[in-house]
């Protein structure tokens, strides 16, 4: 069977690019099935599945979605009934890609959309504002962005060449059929800059023993992308090697971006987890000099990087990010455990290094035992985080976890 191509659109001010994209998969071999999300003006070109058939997949009308004049309620209500429908024909085999075309309105809905489905599904939205800041609107998803270049207004010879392109695009991702599969159970590992060194020890030993290693880089988004895989099941063990977030999530940092599932996911559905407070000694912020430096945290120890800086975590936040993680820890359905590298949590920490402050590290174990219960053994290892031996004790401990 040909590959299914949904093109999402608002077909009231972007039929006409709409139908150009469905003639142009039906010459890449595709079907398409286009989904109309226009609430404006009639629609320019026929659909597959009407707005009406959206507005009852979000659980109203279009009627009443008519008789509000709500911009805002129009929009959610067809991202919600779009992505409902989409991710039906997923569920029953009926779809092998997505694709859309909109300007700031249409790029919202249709990537809201897309971010319902799960990763490994082809994904490709062309924008008129792919040039701006899309991080809120990929989210954790493989979402592609190709930027329209011109405004979406009508066909012209600029915009059957992008479009033609997008076409092909997403033609050729709907085609390859695979799945995200792996005779191997894959461990998901979190990493951010300054323990790379102790995270690439651990990926090669585990490794070594057999296991595929998925790498997440802490930086927010990517610790979500790590628990958004692990609800869909791609995952089979975790280590959860760079907590950073936690730090930067106090403060609002670099890294803090994070939902309030973060380190919940693989506890909730029972999976071997082992937990390292990997840059838990730093808030990173975007400051290169005691000037740019934020006032309030200028009293700190400063460990100078490129164009963020960390800055030491006080006893106080270490207090605070033990009740957090233990707190979200003590949910955890399946095997846990934290090791502590009592070395220090990150090159900022080791010893002569800037951000060395052996008291606010123990405060943070000291902490974490009182409060974790009684089934989460914390191990301390006489190594520093990024040391080859802390590596191969980490991941001895998880291996029989999972064996």
């Amino acid at each position: 069977m040909n590959p299914i191509v949904a093109i999402i659109g608002t077909l009231d001010t972007k039929g006409e690019e709409v139908e150009f994209m469905r003639d142009e998969l039906s010459h890449h071999a595709c079907s398409a099935i286009v989904i109309d999300v226009g609430t404006l003006h009639p629609p320019m070109c026929p659909a597959d599945i009407s707005r009406t058939d959206v507005a009852l997949a979000a659980g109203t009308t279009i009627e009443d979605i008519y008789r509000r004049g709500d911009r805002r309620y129009a929009v959610e209500n067809m991202i919600l009934g779009a992505a409902s429908i989409v991710k039906q024909l997923q569920h029953v085999g009926r779809l092998s890609g997505i694709v859309s075309v909109g300007g700031g309105t249409g790029t919202h809905i249709g990537t809201g959309v897309m971010r319902s489905l799960p990763l490994g599904v082809p994904k490709l939205m062309v924008s008129t504002v792919a040039s701006r800041d899309m991080s809120k609107l990929i989210g954790t998803k493989d979402i592609t962005v190709m930027h329209s270049v011109v405004d979406i207004l009508g066909l012209n010879p600029i915009s059957r060449k992008i479009l033609s392109n997008a076409v092909a695009a997403i033609a050729g991702m709907a085609f390859d059929s695979r799945k995200i599969d792996s005779d191997k159970p894959i461990v998901g590992l979190t990493s951010f800059g300054f323990i790379t060194k102790g995270a690439m020890h651990v990926k090669a030993k585990l490794e070594e023993k057999g296991y595929e290693v998925a790498p997440f880089h802490a930086n927010g988004i990517g610790g979500m992308a790590m628990e958004d895989l692990i609800e869909q099941g791609v995952i089979n063990a975790v280590v959860d090697f760079a907590l950073h977030e936690f730090a930067d999530f106090l403060y609002g940092g670099y890294c803090g971006d994070i939902g309030s599932n973060r380190l919940e996911t693989a506890g909730r559905l029972g999976l071997p987890q082992v937990l390292v407070p990997g840059g838990l000694d730093c808030v990173v912020m975007e400051f290169d000099s005691k000037d740019t430096m934020p006032t309030h945290l200028r009293d700190r120890a400063v460990f100078w990087y490129d164009f963020r800086s960390g800055v030491r975590t006080s006893d106080e936040d270490m207090l605070r990010l033990a009740g957090i993680i233990s707190e979200k820890l003590n949910r955890s359905q399946g095997p846990t455990k934290v090791v502590i590298p009592m070395g220090g949590f990150s090159e900022a920490d080791a010893a002569g290094a800037p951000l060395h402050d052996q008291n606010a590290d123990q405060i943070f174990v000291s902490e974490l035992r009182t409060r974790l219960n009684s089934k989460i053994e914390v191990i301390e290892i006489e190594a520093h985080i990024n040391d080859e031996n802390f590596a191969e004790a980490v991941v001895n401990i998880l291996d029989p976890m999972i064996r």
